[in-house]
């Protein structure tokens, strides 16, 4: 999109986990040199009474509400971040197809886990997984938590499955890492279900499976490396289920600063838009997941 200058969009909807959300994207479009644009969607209540119309005070009501938390975040968030450029834009719209079109010329899309609906755990259909599995550019899905207060000097964590639609997602955690300074952790894993109670951890089948994880976790990093020769890279071979293996906290080492994947996996149906492990992350990590669809660069 020639002329377009890249910006990161996140989407706001009054809740803390999207001004959460909110500080993150702030940060990152600071690291980036980019601008941040704030969208806020929302939909007016439909009624089933017959002839019935929702008042004007509630339609105008509803405008002013959102034109205010656009303005009390960009406050906020300027002042922590003066020099950074930014926008914003209040739509009545469903906020799934809201950001999925603002997708279209952003460099990252930014969602909070959950919105204010108060749902109790993410399922599907919600903001976060209908972006991350249709928005055209990345999307990163920021839990609230824990997680979040690191201070940052951990790794990036990639998940590698050696297929060609994790090559976009391998490219950007690199460019993640890069830019801030920071290791990749490369994690490849591999399912002994199989194995288990046939063979014992250490035997030759066993060592093989992981030799052989090894060398397409090499193969795929490869050209990566070369390209980016300031990025320190830790190559990880896992076993069991691959979210399982991605969401294990490090002993003794910082928390990962965030976890990049694509968003289908070597095991993922050609129908199915966000795989199984993208879709677990995004429910259960204490740390931000980047989702990289392969044709998101």
């Amino acid at each position: 999109m020639t002329g377009i200058r890249p910006r990161i969009v996140v989407g706001l909807d009054g809740s803390p986990e999207s001004l959460t959300a909110a500080r993150w994207a702030a940060h990152e479009a600071r690291l980036r040199h980019v601008s941040l644009h704030l969208v806020h969607a929302f939909t007016i209540p439909t009624v089933g009474t017959i002839g019935y119309t929702v008042p004007t005070a509630l339609t105008d009501g509803l405008y002013a509400t959102g034109d205010q938390l656009l303005a009390d975040a960009t406050t906020e968030l300027q002042a922590a971040h003066p020099n950074l450029e930014i926008t914003g834009r209040l739509v009545q719209a469903d906020p799934r197809p809201a950001l999925v079109e603002a997708s279209t010329d952003a460099a990252l899309v930014v969602v909070g886990t959950r919105g204010g609906g108060r749902i109790p755990e993410v399922i599907l259909g919600s903001v976060a997984l209908h972006v991350a599995a249709h928005g055209r550019s990345p999307v990163a899905v920021i839990p609230v938590g824990p997680g979040m207060e690191t201070s940052g000097q951990g790794p990036v964590r990639l998940g590698v499955d050696g297929s060609r639609t994790s090559e976009a997602a391998v490219e950007f955690a690199f460019d993640e890492a890069d830019r801030r300074g920071a290791p990749l952790q490369a994690v490849i894993v591999w399912d002994d279900v199989d194995l288990r109670g046939l063979v014992a951890a250490g035997t030759p089948l066993d060592l093989v499976e992981d030799d052989k994880e090894r060398a397409l976790l090499a193969e795929q990093l490869a050209g990566w490396r070369d390209k980016y020769p300031d990025v320190v890279v830790e190559p990880v071979v896992g076993r069991g289920r691959v979210a399982e293996v991605l969401l294990r906290p490090t002993v003794d080492r910082p928390a990962p600063q965030m976890i990049v994947v694509g968003s289908r996996g070597r095991g993922g149906f050609a129908g199915l838009l966000l795989g199984s492990t993208s879709h677990s992350l995004i429910g259960h990590s204490r740390w931000p997941v980047l989702v990289v669809r392969p044709h998101a660069r």
